[in-house]
């Protein structure tokens, strides 16, 4: 059987629309779907509730609950903790599970994912035009129509990142290849126009991670694969090289130009923003002196602190930052348990690899839990279907 979630091709097709419509964060309450996905799937199933493993399902219960009941006071974003369950359940429930239905799964929500990204990029482009966002710092969009956090947009990319690899050298549906290879391109320029200099570092550390791991772990890659990959690297290196030259000579008299775009300015200050690690590192600091939230160490600091666990500690506390923990721990069991696992094929692990790094590196970076929700529900989403392939090992 193909169908992923019921053999009635009507349900299955609503209910990838629905996905398709939570991954593109429709008018921005892309979350709302999830409870319609879940009922759709509790009447297919008669009314028989399954879960993969009902311990961490009641792990991101008690989350959700705990971090509502310490942060409600915060506003709306402090019911986001019941998506998680909801999200590991949807995906608990792949019917007769392959690594053929996970990737379509992953390639769905990176797909919906991305394409957000686009419309916003095209949105921006309409209403503004090229020139004025090219020298922009903010962006606004699709779904708010309203300025929006430039870093919560790019992080649509990531997902779609992480396919990136497998999709260039491995995949064998040529209209698949084509439509990630465009839209990554597409969106990754929209991400350089925003300033966004993470994707760039993110996108060099999957790419050569993969590349390792293929071609000396997991052993699948071939010679033709590596002089392909070596020639692309090379090919980067040179075009970094011939920009470099132009614009520290002045040539054709760009640099003026290129000195008023927002990507120069910020990646003049370097390709990291070390400005995140003391906050990161003074919010340790203060977790003991705000045991349960209440946005009181980042009105200290002044600042966000960017990082998933940190951000719900001190959205509330400290129970729901160690259930997260435990979860994240349970995450990373199932990841590498896939990459040990004798089912999936070694060409399949690279995909896992560029999926794994795309979103740990993320969780580590930026507050998804309260900037970027829905890249936390997906990413549990991806997480679960994977664990519903393994539950048989």
């Amino acid at each position: 059987m193909n169908n992923i979630w019921s053999k009635n091709k009507y349900i299955e097709y609503l209910i990838d629309l629905l996905l398709f419509l939570t991954g593109i964060n429709f008018l921005h309450y892309g979350q709302l779907f999830l409870p319609i996905i879940c009922l759709i799937l509790f009447i297919e199933n008669k009314f028989v509730f399954k879960v993969n493993r009902p311990l961490i399902f009641v792990i991101l219960c008690l989350f959700a609950v705990s971090f509502y009941y310490f942060s409600y006071p915060l506003g709306f974003y402090s019911v986001m903790g019941f998506c998680l369950p909801m999200a590991y359940y949807i995906a608990s429930n792949i019917k007769e599970p392959s690594f053929k239905k996970v990737k379509r799964v992953v390639f769905l929500l990176a797909f919906s994912m991305g394409f957000h990204l686009a419309l916003n990029f095209i949105y921006n482009y309409s209403t503004r035009g090229l020139e004025r966002i090219l020298h922009s710092s903010s962006h606004r969009d699709i779904w708010l129509q309203d300025i929006t956090s430039s870093t919560a947009l790019a992080i649509d990319l990531n997902l779609l990142m992480g396919c990136l690899y497998y999709s260039i050298f491995y995949e064998k549906d040529k209209r698949i290849k084509v439509s990630v290879i465009l839209l990554f391109a597409f969106d990754m320029i929209y991400c350089l126009i925003m300033g966004r200099r993470t994707p760039l570092l993110l996108l060099l550390i999957i790419l050569f991670v993969s590349f390792v791991y293929d071609a000396f772990i997991g052993g699948s890659a071939s010679n033709k694969m590596k002089k392909l990959f070596l020639s692309i690297s090379l090919f980067l290196v040179l075009a970094v090289a011939v920009f470099l030259f132009v614009y520290l000579n002045n040539i054709g008299n760009c640099k003026e130009f290129l000195d008023s775009l927002y990507i120069i300015i910020k990646l003049k200050n370097g390709i990291i923003d070390y400005t995140r690690i003391e906050p990161l590192i003074n919010g340790i600091k203060l977790m003991p002196k705000y045991l349960w939230g209440g946005q009181k160490i980042s009105s200290e600091l002044g600042i966000q602190v960017h990082e998933l666990w940190i951000d719900i500690y001190d959205f509330a506390g400290i129970i729901p930052y160690l259930l997260m923990i435990v979860y994240s721990l349970f995450y990373l069991f199932v990841f590498v348990k896939a990459l040990r696992s004798r089912n999936i094929g070694s060409k399949e692990k690279a995909l896992l690899v560029g999926i794994f790094l795309c979103i740990s590196i993320q969780m580590f970076l930026e507050p998804v839990m309260t900037g970027e929700s829905i890249f936390l529900i997906v990413s549990i989403m991806v997480g679960a279907a994977l664990e519903r392939e393994l539950l048989d090992e």
